[in-house]
């Protein structure tokens, strides 16, 4: 009897164990399940993240691009324009040449004659003046070069995707390169000042850097009368990169000034700006290690104040 009773109490604990081992297995799967779903989400929002960023990104391109071709075509233009110039000017030395190699066979028997005639050839297609004008076209050229160059580099470096891991920049030379994308924006400013440190390089996204400091700058200009001041300071305090954006324009209303970080938010007119600017700036920097705070007065202007770590 008492065997009869231990073996019916084996099998219940020995069901009870296959019931508990059948649950577990049933909630680890829902677990698992749970776990994959929310991998998956999360791979959803880093991609929309990313979307996000490049969109804005390119907004601030397609507000920039109508100063962008306009800074292209400035030195595209007078380029073309040298060339023309150049090509007359081969055609002239072309028949200089021909005239001076006809003086010289039909004046091969009196040398004083050939050198009158030969100086005469020569005065008369202002080879002088062709010579002296010809350094003054090849240095505007390649002025113009440099000045398209350094655009579409400016582009390259913005519009480049950054890496997944912090990698040490330079600060300063990401700011000169952003306000040559901007120069059309800024021309008509009072004044426009980079005061630029002894700084180490930063820990960050340069391409990231380069998008904020953009923005920033942009939405200073949207700020300023025509011939307001824009100030940008960099300076190294301790272990920290340090970036400030001034400007003395019409100030943010202490009622609002609380909602500038949040998404969609614009005190611009509608069309002239998406309202993302600052949110994404925000999560740029803090992805960053950084804080982007801001200051401001009415009537005064405001001040943003971006904080890097600085390489180790």
């Amino acid at each position: 009897m008492e065997n009869s009773n231990y073996k019916a109490a084996y099998e219940r604990q020995k069901a009870a164990r296959e019931q508990a081992d059948r649950l577990l297995e049933k909630k680890s799967k829902e677990l698992q399940e749970i776990n994959d779903s929310m991998r998956l989400a999360y791979s959803r929002l880093k991609n929309q993240k990313v979307q996000i960023l490049h969109q804005e990104k390119l907004a601030s391109i397609g507000q920039l691009s109508a100063g962008i071709a306009h800074e292209i075509n400035n030195p595209t233009a007078y380029i073309k324009s040298n060339l023309n110039v150049l090509l007359q000017y081969r055609d002239t030395l072309q028949s200089c040449f021909q005239q001076i190699q006809e003086a010289s066979s039909a004046n091969q028997g009196g040398d004083n004659s050939e050198n009158r005639d030969i100086q005469d050839i020569i005065t008369s297609h202002e080879i002088g003046e062709i010579m002296e004008d010809f350094k003054d076209i090849i240095t505007e050229s390649l002025d113009g070069i440099l000045k398209i160059s350094d655009i579409v580099k400016g582009l390259r470096d913005f519009s480049r995707p950054d890496s997944d891991e912090m990698r040490p920049f330079d600060v300063n030379s990401s700011i000169a390169s952003t306000l040559k994308l901007v120069s059309s924006e800024v021309k008509n400013l009072s004044e426009l000042r980079a005061d630029y440190g002894d700084i180490d390089l930063a820990m960050g996204f340069q391409g990231g850097f380069a998008q904020v400091m953009l923005n920033l700058i942009v939405n200073a200009t949207h700020a300023v009368k025509a011939d307001g001041i824009i100030k940008i300071k960099t300076f190294q305090r301790q272990d920290k990169i340090v970036i400030e954006v001034m400007d003395n324009g019409e100030g943010i209303p202490v009622n609002v000034i609380h909602k500038i970080f949040d998404p969609f938010f614009t005190t611009k007119q509608p069309g002239v700006g998406t309202g993302l600017g600052l949110s994404v700036s925000l999560g740029i920097i803090e992805s960053q290690k950084g804080t982007l705070d801001v200051q401001s007065e009415v009537g005064v202007g405001t001040k943003f104040t971006i904080t890097l770590l600085a390489q180790q």
